[in-house]
């Protein structure tokens, strides 16, 4: 599941409000508030233009930005 806390706040340490997110991925601003609430999840696509415009990985905004231990 992505986490909607870690969108939030790469949306607002980037100083933009959902508006502004929205237009830059291609999504409506309701979209953009769900997914930070955890109401919805994204679609693989809005999840990869979120992590580009971000410069993050998809990883990081699934929690997956540890590695698993496999031993």
């Amino acid at each position: 599941m992505v986490n909607g806390t870690k969108i939030k706040k790469l949306r607002e340490e980037h100083e933009l409000g959902l508006e502004a997110l929205s237009k830059a991925v291609g999504s409506s601003h309701n979209m953009i508030y769900y997914v930070e609430q955890g109401l919805r999840q994204p679609s693989v696509t809005l999840l990869e233009n979120i992590a580009n415009y971000f410069k993050v990985s998809c990883d990081y905004l699934l929690d997956r930005d540890s590695p698993v231990d496999t031993a």
